[in-house]
């Protein structure tokens, strides 16, 4: 193949990135992998059990088949590929949720890209008229797609931070903005000496099982804890909002506290690291924020008071880094 031929195969490849996407919606709407299971089966038995055209589906599992979701075997009989088995909801990496997220949320929003880029915005309010999380308590089947997507990536996550990152010195900790207290839960269980509380909205935290308090992280931050953790807030934010967020953390924390952050890091150049160059596309498309390398968080942290001090990678498939910062006075 010459250079331009597999040029224009790349690029045809990424145009019809449309397809695949939604190839995979339909098979994560109609739970077309538990429906396979662990054996192999065709689109005539399939199509009785989940609901659909037997002839419709047949071509889609096909299609799924060329995107190397399914394995196809004589007779035109499909089975899982270890592709297709992350489409299990039960799986412990599933990725069933956050296909029915891009599916369902962020595919339309990307309608608006071209608007934003040429007048500012986000697409999601584009082409929705209203800001996501507005949106989504409108929408609660579109909510609840998504908060499975958050949930597993979370869990993934959590992990990840707690192999990475030594809790144990700590006698007390913050975690600010926690939402569930899926990662504080995690962290509590591997640090049985740690007393943590969950810092979010009072009716986020009436629903974690973690001890709590309620409040705004953008007018006070429980103060005279050894630690306080930030997981995956400052992105949701722009800059100046982000500061914001740091100097309650700021006005909180006494000379010796430890600030860590828990976010994906933009390498310097886009090829270094995809996956976070996508992650940063997802917060363009969807919200307010964005992510930021290592040194505009340094900048980022200064101006709020604190000096950047570590970066821990917490384990290359999390997609997630630690930050850790001290108060500079």
């Amino acid at each position: 193949m010459t250079t331009s031929e597999s040029a224009a195969s790349r690029l045809s490849a990424l145009v019809d990135g449309y397809l695949d996407t939604q190839l995979l919606v339909v098979a994560a709407e109609l739970g077309l992998a538990d429906a396979i299971g662990g054996g192999a089966r065709d689109a005539a038995e399939l199509s009785a059990e989940v609901g659909a055209d037997p002839a419709v589906l047949g071509r889609v599992l096909w299609g799924l088949a060329a995107a190397g979701v399914l394995d196809e075997r004589p007779g035109r009989r499909f089975a899982l590929t270890a592709v297709g088995e992350l489409l299990r909801p039960g799986h412990p990496r599933s990725m069933h949720g956050a296909v029915l997220a891009r599916g369902r949320l962020y595919y339309a929003a990307q309608a608006g890209l071209l608007r934003a880029v040429r007048e500012g915005g986000t697409p999601f309010e584009i082409t929705h008229g209203a800001p996501f999380f507005d949106h989504l308590a409108a929408h609660p089947a579109q909510q609840a797609a998504f908060q499975e997507s958050m949930t597993a990536r979370s869990r993934r996550e959590a992990a990840a931070v707690v192999a990475a990152c030594d809790f144990s010195r700590f006698a007390t900790l913050v975690d600010v903005g926690g939402g569930s207290g899926l990662l504080l839960a995690a962290i509590l269980a591997a640090n049985p000496g740690l007393t943590g509380t969950l810092f979010d909205r009072p009716d986020v935290v009436s629903r974690a099982a973690v001890p709590g308090v309620g409040g705004d992280f953008f007018t006070h931050v429980p103060p005279g804890a050894d630690a306080y953790l930030l997981s995956r807030v400052l992105h949701d934010w722009d800059d100046a909002e982000a500061l914001a967020i740091l100097q309650r953390c700021r006005c909180a924390t006494a000379a010796g506290a430890t600030l860590l952050l828990v976010e994906a890091l933009l390498p310097e150049r886009a090829t270094d690291d995809p996956a976070a160059v996508r992650i940063d596309l997802h917060m363009l498309t969807l919200l307010h924020g964005r992510e930021r390398t290592r040194a505009e968080f340094a900048a980022l942290l200064d101006a709020a008071g604190f000096r950047l001090v570590a970066v821990t990678t917490a384990g290359p498939a999390s997609g997630v880094h630690v930050l850790e910062a001290r108060p500079t006075t």
